[in-house]
């Protein structure tokens, strides 16, 4: 349980109290007692349901987190492959006009 609760429903359920002369219906005190007990026992339950919650969306966090690091990985390979395949396709370009020149000095002769 949370640091900041201090009694468990069980220990609410089980308290007793010393009846003196003029005090408290003991009926009383202890249908609000069983009150407070079942309300312990909704926010635990709500509690525990939350942190459920809480830890099911941090793994998500990791791995979509982990998803994203490999796409950005995956982007700068494909950008830097691109950028070596325009180096690539205007080095290409430049040798077939080499070539193509080449070709027409040689045949005009």
């Amino acid at each position: 349980m949370a640091d900041f609760i201090k009694l468990t429903k069980q220990e609410i359920i089980d308290k007793d109290f010393e009846v003196e002369y003029k005090g408290y219906k003991v009926e009383e005190v202890d249908a609000f007692l069983d009150m407070i007990a079942e309300d312990y026992k909704f926010f635990e339950e709500k509690n525990i349901k939350k942190e459920k919650e809480i830890a099911t969306l941090k793994e998500n966090i990791n791995r979509l987190s982990s998803e994203l690091t490999e796409t950005l990985a995956t982007l700068k390979l494909s950008e830097s492959q691109m950028e070596a395949l325009a180096r690539a396709g205007l080095n290409s370009s430049d040798l077939i006009k080499r070539i193509s020149n080449l070709e027409k000095e040689r045949y005009n002769k």
